[in-house]
């Protein structure tokens, strides 16, 4: 599955860049994450339940944000394994400014749901994982709109 989408966000880059590296942030925001342990800077152990039609259940796994660059972005890699096999994305996230205080947030990147083979269910495993990251995008834009 590819994945290349952007989002207006209501607040200033560095604030948005903070919230982003914020774990308390992540967990809040992202859809399915249920706990996040950090085992080194920027390395998580993470529990996530997944309610994907043909992948629902509890997966465990690792949340890596690496290639930080304050203010303008990072790579994140998740990584996880359940009872529907393998999960995997990896995102590059930049922030720019934005018009009136905004921050023009971009991602792109990967990822895979099981089995990489193609068909319907990957097909659909695709759609479910775009709206994912656009419910926790939505959820960061939603906070920083709470937090102004």
């Amino acid at each position: 599955m590819q994945i290349n989408a952007h989002k207006i966000i209501d607040a200033q880059p560095d604030v948005v860049f903070h919230m982003l590296m914020d774990p308390d942030v992540l967990l809040e925001s992202m859809p399915g994450l249920k706990t996040m342990h950090e085992e080194s800077r920027g390395v998580y152990a993470v529990e996530m339940e997944l309610g994907i039609p043909g992948f629902k259940g509890q997966y465990q796994g690792e949340l890596r944000i690496t290639d930080v660059v304050v203010q303008h972005g990072y790579h994140l890699t998740l990584t996880g394994q359940g009872p529907n096999g393998p999960i995997y994305i990896s995102l590059d996230v930049s922030l720019a400014n934005g018009k009136d205080g905004q921050t023009d947030l971009h991602y792109q990147g990967e990822g895979e749901f099981g089995d990489s083979s193609p068909g319907l269910a990957q097909k659909v495993l695709s759609g479910a994982g775009n709206v994912i990251l656009g419910q926790f995008f939505n959820a960061v834009a939603k906070r920083a709109r709470k937090d102004r």
